[in-house]
């Protein structure tokens, strides 16, 4: 999976596990911001959109 935009149109972000398919709780307008948030709460991947990314559960 990758980030995606949580709606159609919409310039914020969605982080979604390659693993299980969870997405992260918060969305973004930045990715950076998005990503340092999702690592400080245990995610694990390549800090590039296009992933792959894990989630705390399958990091």
């Amino acid at each position: 999976m990758t980030a995606i935009p949580a709606a159609p149109g919409a310039s914020s972000l969605t982080l979604i596990c390659d693993h299980c398919g969870r997405a992260y709780p918060d969305t973004g307008t930045e990715w950076l911001v998005l990503w340092r948030a999702a690592t400080a709460a245990g995610w694990d991947g390549r800090d590039r959109a296009v992933g792959p990314h894990r989630c705390d559960a399958c990091g």
